[in-house]
């Protein structure tokens, strides 16, 4: 039986309209790292017993806070059809090491 690949999701939004301030929410250990080395991105929130990171940043535009999610998570973007909130999924790195080896 095949068996699934586990995706990491990055979320994206607008905190409020016309103020250019937007949230990304992640659980992917790596976006999170990229997001911690930028200076204008702040960590609000994480979880404490669940890989889950929120950052703050500002973007001037709608389209540059796209751009920048794309560059962050090296993946396409998309919209979510019920909520309006965007989203980029990641694959795990997967590791070639054998079960003896380690």
């Amino acid at each position: 039986m095949a068996q699934r690949i586990k995706h990491f999701a990055t979320y994206l939004w607008q905190e409020t309209k016309r103020i250019p301030v937007y949230r990304i929410q992640t659980n992917d250990h790596k976006v999170a790292r990229k997001l911690k080395k930028r200076k204008n991105a702040k960590l609000v929130m994480y979880g404490v017993n669940s890989p889950v990171w929120v950052f703050q940043i500002k973007y001037s535009s709608p389209r540059l806070a796209l751009l920048g999610l794309g560059n962050i998570t090296g993946e396409d973007v998309r919209e979510t059809a019920d909520t309006g909130v965007f989203v980029s999924y990641t694959l795990p790195h997967m590791d070639t090491q054998t079960g003896d080896d380690v």
